[in-house]
């Protein structure tokens, strides 16, 4: 059985089980396999060490991050236990394919400054440089658009998959919440918007009063919903013009659980706003927000507030 056939049969098996992101990751795993080995070859003859070779191959050659090499890992660590099951073949990643193990490392929330920054270079474009010296600025398109959707980034901390996801039915404008329908493990929650984002997204809104319950509400210029790597593109270049490095969507996540802490949320009621399963992965904000978790423990407690 040729490698293409194989995945046609996984994903007859399997599809029904996971997320449209989960099976955008997978797709984009395989299609990058079987242009390196050939969707021809023949599956058998895949061996550990032609993983082994792709792994580095997107290490070396496409220059990806150990995050993401991760990330095909999975992808193929899951097919190859379909195989195993339904084909009888042996599993030729487990025990044999050592799992990459990136380095956490904690994004930087935004400072106010920075966020400020972001915001005034939504308006303007890169402009050019005339012939005799003066540099223009062009007002963007979609300025709007951008600065709706930063603030709304800002203050939910939802993350670039949940957005890029969301309809104009899944907001609320009168009590400016969001409705977030597949978060991770296709859990749903509903986050909510400070006045300043609701105005940003009521001035962009008003640009699309055509506009249906069905459709994108963050929308591209041909009106279909953004893509996460178009919108990871689009802040990287409004943080190179701001004059912002390591500008992304998922700073903003942090920035928001970071100063939510700092403002006197706790931590349970983050963990649900952030959509996280887990507590560890909530305190490490904690930790970036210099929360005296104790202290906080101690001026809460109702035995001396009693003064029992």
């Amino acid at each position: 059985m040729q490698l293409d056939y194989a995945i046609e049969g996984y994903w007859l098996a399997k599809r029904r089980d996971f997320s449209a992101n989960t099976i955008n990751d997978y797709t984009l795993t395989f299609k990058r396999l079987t242009e390196f080995v050939g969707k021809t070859r023949e599956l058998k003859d895949i061996t550990s060490e032609d993983i082994n070779r792709f792994l580095n191959h997107l290490r070396d050659d496409l220059e990806l991050g150990q995050k993401t090499i991760l990330n095909h890992w999975i992808a193929l660590s899951s097919l190859w236990t379909w195989i195993e099951r339904d084909l009888g073949l042996p599993h030729i990643i487990r025990d044999k394919v050592s799992r990459p193990r990136p380095r956490r490392r904690q994004s930087a929330a935004y400072t106010e400054a920075e966020v400020r920054e972001l915001l005034a270079a939504c308006d303007k474009g890169a402009g050019w440089d005339r012939a005799h010296g003066q540099r223009m600025e062009v007002k963007r398109p979609s300025a709007l658009r951008d600065r709706a959707l930063i603030l709304v980034l800002l203050d939910t901390g939802i993350r670039a998959s949940e957005l890029t996801a969301l309809k104009l039915r899944d907001y609320e404008p009168k009590r400016g919440q969001l409705i977030i329908h597949h978060g991770k493990g296709d859990k749903k929650r509903v986050v909510f918007l400070g006045a300043a984002a609701r105005q940003g997204l009521w001035r962009y809104l008003a640009t699309r009063r055509s506009a249906k319950q069905d459709d994108p509400l963050f929308a591209t210029r041909e009106g279909t919903a953004m893509q996460r790597t178009g919108l990871r593109l689009l802040i990287f270049r409004i943080g190179t013009r701001a004059g912002v490095p390591d500008a992304g969507a998922h700073r903003f996540r942090h920035t928001f659980a970071v100063n939510f802490l700092r403002n006197g949320g706790n931590l349970l009621a983050l963990q649900d706003l952030l959509g996280h399963e887990r507590m560890d992965t909530v305190r490490i904000y904690a930790k970036q927000a210099e929360v005296d978790l104790e202290r906080q423990q101690k001026g809460a407690s109702p035995a001396d507030r009693w003064k029992l």
